[in-house]
């Protein structure tokens, strides 16, 4: 669940081609947190971006900003989010991060584990050299 001050960024989003959240404090577990910060990191080498959080689960994008970056993804990309967050540094679009409370699900049991989502990132890695190639 996030938690935000959405009236707040409504009103802001004029300002910026996109606002992602970033979870400062995660409920989500340390394992989690672990893989988003490789990720970060991984963005960092092929990209050389730097952000805070590339995943989180808030995100407020102009449509412009969605008609210039989601025809760059592949369909049956498994981190579109992330490549939009990163599309938006890497070419300096106007992108603002703010910190959001995350707390973990209240119900339900998370249908990703640890070994799909290190299943998912070495599908990413290859996916991020076919993107820098194309950059």
């Amino acid at each position: 669940m996030v938690l935000i001050d959405q009236p707040r960024y409504w009103q802001v989003r004029q300002y910026y081609d996109a606002i992602f959240g970033n979870r400062k404090k995660r409920g989500d577990g340390k394992s989690r947190a672990y893989i988003e910060k490789i990720l970060c990191l991984i963005l960092k080498y092929y990209f050389r971006v730097s952000v805070p959080d590339s995943n989180a689960p808030f995100r407020l994008m102009s449509s412009l900003f969605l008609k210039e970056f989601l025809p760059k993804i592949p369909k049956n990309f498994n981190l579109p989010n992330v490549m939009l967050t990163t599309f938006g540094v890497y070419y300096r679009r106007r992108v603002k991060f703010i910190d959001i409370s995350f707390i973990n699900r209240q119900c339900g049991v998370n249908s990703i584990n640890i070994s799909k989502i290190v299943k998912i990132g070495f599908k990413a890695i290859k996916d991020f050299k076919h993107f820098k190639k194309n950059m």
